[in-house]
């Protein structure tokens, strides 16, 4: 069994790694443009693809989301059986997950200000629950179709997400695996709150039309 010392600089380690800024990196060095100046000022995917002219804006949102995606999984799946014990992993593996979400959403390469976690979270859980993802995904892309709201596709990505850790197996939900269903339920209502000026813009402009339709 690895010592705790070692466990733990791990941990550090798995922080720092989803702390690694993409979308600022790529709009920086291909544009030299500051992506915290574009949009919502997110750093994130979606804001940083806006940075991006045309057809590349899309290969631009797929580059940076795998790569927040695979900073995510990476650390969950290939750094954390390295260092936890078998009888550790039941929670050592939702702990590394956290590390590399919290990274991605307070980077200290960026004085704690990061993204939003929805692509570093999906990946951290694909190590975990890849079918949860996966319907997850599905969610996601289904409420984006129906509604065109990202934010709001993305809030339903957690939620499935968290829905269907615990409805797979419901007798070990809370029991073998409740340190993973915990982390599944608080990270999407954390997602809920990185998505605030989201939720705060919709209901801003849901009180406009109303406005407009009463004058």
């Amino acid at each position: 069994m690895h010592s705790g010392p070692e466990l733990f600089a791990c941990l550090a380690l798995a922080f720092l790694i989803g702390a690694v800024p993409f979308g600022f990196l790529a709009v920086k060095l291909l544009l030299g443009r500051d992506v915290r100046e574009v949009g919502s000022g997110n750093i994130g995917a979606t804001n940083a693809s806006r940075c991006f002219p045309g057809k590349w804006r899309w290969v631009a949102f797929a580059g940076i989301y795998a790569l927040d995606f695979l900073k995510g999984y990476l650390p969950v799946a290939l750094l954390m059986p390295r260092v936890a014990h078998t009888d550790d992993v039941a929670w050592a593996g939702p702990a590394f997950a956290l590390a590399t979400v919290l990274g991605h959403c307070f980077t200290p390469f960026l004085g704690f200000k990061g993204g939003k976690g929805v692509a570093t979270f999906g990946g951290a859980f694909f190590a975990l629950e890849p079918l949860a993802v996966l319907v997850a995904i599905g969610v996601f892309f289904v409420v984006a179709a129906l509604l065109r709201v990202v934010a709001v596709a993305s809030m339903a990505l957690g939620f499935a997400l968290a829905l269907t850790v615990v409805l797979r197996e419901p007798s070990t939900a809370f029991g073998a695996r409740v340190f993973t269903s915990v982390l599944a339920i608080v990270l999407a209502f954390f997602l809920v709150w990185t998505h605030r000026s989201n939720i705060r813009k919709l209901l801003a402009a849901r009180r406009q039309r109303q406005s407009e339709a009463l004058s």
